[in-house]
């Protein structure tokens, strides 16, 4: 029989403490109404409404399913979901 590998779990380096992770961290801890949306990656509280799936019917955009999007994390390149 083969040796199984073992794993082993090793302590990581924490992120690094840069400017823009401090006030990342500074804005997500702010209290805020209970019904107000906030991305839970980055703390913004700017969304974005999108539609996918939707149709061209005689030469107009119909129909599709709305999503909420952060709008800092789609400046960035990334695409999270809120709701």
């Amino acid at each position: 029989m083969t040796d199984k590998p073992r794993l082993h779990v090793i302590q990581g380096t924490p992120a690094p403490e840069t400017p823009v992770e401090q006030a990342r961290a500074r804005i997500r801890k702010m209290p805020k109404p209970a019904t107000m949306i906030q991305c839970h990656r980055c703390g913004s509280r700017e969304v974005m409404i999108t539609k996918i799936g939707m149709l061209l019917k005689n030469g107009k955009a119909t129909g599709g399913t709305p999503q909420v999007i952060c709008a800092s994390c789609h400046r960035g390149g990334q695409r999270v979901v809120l709701v």
